[in-house]
């Protein structure tokens, strides 16, 4: 029974696991039966909450609630790794989390990186991407009861912090709404990145206006809405790159209006041309001299090696 003594008892962990995930991974939508601690380790992923879509970094975390839509999708060059744990618990404590995004403290991290390195020797991987781990058949002695304690450690550590965080002040309310903008303006940017977009085209898909979602970049993320989402442009057009598409399928596939423009803004971004830049992923060597830049390299050689008249 619960009671003020212990006001968080995980009763069971059907699944947990540790996963590392490649560039572009993502599964299909899925609704919980219990609890599920999402943490990420590493990288960054877009993660579904019903008909919300939130973006976590490394050391972000958030629960799913038991009947909840969620699915993941990878966000960047960096192949993310996550936690993800799906346990029964009930009590009114667990209110504190619905709905909630953490960041983890130090004080925290130290039961994350535990169940981390622990969710794998309990469960073996699902066989499909998105789907329940499988408990493995023979466990050490007492592991899964070491897992549930570490957990409820965890839980009554964000429980805590929850209820402090609880009356925020009128500065930190203001950045909860900005972070809470930020992350819904690049979730969109993200649906979007094949085409140009204008800033009233953002602002009315997110219900907000221009002096605000400026504002909320700015405090931020120390620039410019449009700033970001041109450097999502280039993060994922060279994605493509790398992948083999040619620059001129590049600027096709993503809108640019001409390939000589797309260089250029490929080339201010990186200091490559998006040539260059694919060759140097692919592993290919250097373009090689047409006739006339040789003659030009070897005339200036011969000029700098000619003894100067005294």
């Amino acid at each position: 029974m619960l009671n003020d003594d212990f006001p968080l008892r995980v009763e069971a962990v059907p699944a947990a696991h540790t996963t590392e995930w490649r560039a572009d991974d993502s599964f299909l939508p899925s609704e919980t039966e219990a609890w599920q601690l999402i943490f990420v380790r590493s990288g960054t992923i877009e993660e579904r909450c019903d008909d919300r879509h939130v973006l976590l970094r490394a050391g972000g975390l958030l629960f799913h609630q038991p009947g909840e839509v969620f699915a993941m999708t990878t966000v960047g060059e960096v192949p993310p790794e996550t936690l993800r744990i799906d346990f029964y618990c009930t009590g009114a404590a667990m209110d504190r989390f619905r709905g909630a995004m953490l960041h983890a403290e130090p004080a925290e991290q130290h039961d994350l990186n535990w169940l981390a390195n622990a969710a794998n020797e309990l469960f073996d991987a699902a066989p499909v991407p998105g789907g329940r781990p499988v408990v493995k058949e023979e466990l050490p002695f007492g592991a899964m009861q070491q897992f549930i304690i570490h957990l409820e450690n965890l839980l009554i550590l964000l429980a805590r912090r929850c209820r402090r965080l609880r009356r925020p002040v009128a500065r930190v309310r203001r950045e909860r709404r900005q972070n809470a903008l930020v992350e819904d303006a690049r979730a969109y940017f993200v649906e979007n990145l094949e085409r140009e977009l204008k800033v009233d085209e953002v602002c009315e898909a997110l219900g907000c206006t221009r002096p605000q979602l400026q504002q909320a970049f700015r405090a931020r993320l120390r620039r410019t809405a449009m700033e970001e989402f041109s450097a999502m442009r280039i993060e994922y057009a060279a994605q493509l790159l790398a992948r083999g598409a040619s620059p001129g399928e590049v600027a096709a596939q993503m809108g640019y209006c001409s390939g000589a423009y797309f260089s250029q803004k490929f080339r201010a971004a990186t200091g490559h041309t998006p040539s260059a830049y694919r060759r140097i992923r692919q592993g290919l060597p250097a373009k090689r001299q047409n006739r006339q830049q040789k003659d030009k390299a070897e005339s200036k050689t011969s000029i700098a090696e000619s003894p100067q008249k005294k």
